[in-house]
């Protein structure tokens, strides 16, 4: 049974992580914003930075500050928590803050849609559903999610999301007529090249996430350490 200490110190360590991870959710939302709003619209570069999303790569830096924090939060909990224990709010928050861009760069699409075409955000919403479902087979964030993995850049107005499958073909098929190659080929690598981007950053985030958890962590052990043997030097006898 907790005691009122024990139960004050884990209301501490549930406030620093509320806390440490609405910061660091609110920096991820703002880099992406702003990627979108002022480097992906950049004629050419922007268009091939987008590709590669190169922009994920200023996230390892938030990835370590969020690690290093709730592991350094740990030090509200007592020394015996089990590290599975210590760890739930890292296996929580890496993925909130990992597909959070990728959310709100599906919701600055769909309000692209909706005042390029006047259209109610619910009607572009439908629309923009249905579009994705017939490319990727999924609606909603996850058809956006996989969708962009094969198209980075989607259709920017209604007339080319509708469309968007027909170009698709037209493109394979211009590049089976010039290469000899079959579609389904050119699938396959660009399907394979996305994904490869997407694993190799969320690999990358994950592996920076759980190192400096763990750095985190050992610091709080240290001051927890450092914290208990204060008392016990204080009383020892001056030679």
């Amino acid at each position: 049974m907790l005691t009122p200490r024990s139960k004050s110190a884990v209301v501490n360590y549930l406030l620093v992580v509320m806390m440490v991870v609405g910061l660091t959710l609110l920096l991820r939302l703002l880099i992406t914003w702003a990627a979108e709003e002022f480097l992906h619209p950049i004629p050419i570069v922007g268009g091939w930075l987008k590709s590669l999303e190169i922009v994920e790569l200023t996230g390892i830096v938030l990835f370590a500050l969020l690690g290093f924090s709730l592991g350094g939060a740990t030090r509200y909990l007592s020394a015996k928590t089990p590290l599975a224990v210590k760890a739930i709010a890292l296996v929580i928050a890496l993925p909130l803050v990992f597909f959070s861009s990728y959310w709100l760069r599906h919701q600055l699409w769909l309000n692209q849609l909706a005042t390029e075409s006047g259209l109610p955000r619910e009607e572009v919403v439908n629309l923009a559903d249905q579009a994705l479902g017939r490319e990727s087979g999924r609606s909603g964030f996850w058809g956006y999610y996989r969708i962009t993995i094969q198209m980075p850049i989607l259709p920017a107005t209604m007339a080319e999301l509708q469309r968007m499958t027909e170009d698709q073909k037209w493109f394979r098929s211009e590049l089976t007529r010039f290469s000899g190659i079959e579609p389904g080929v050119f699938s396959m690598i660009f399907d394979g090249a996305g994904w490869g981007i997407r694993i190799f950053y969320m690999g990358l985030a994950a592996l920076t996430t759980v190192i400096y958890f763990l750095k985190g962590v050992g610091w709080a052990d240290a001051e927890r350490l450092r914290t208990l043997t204060k008392p016990v030097a204080k009383t020892l006898p001056k030679s």
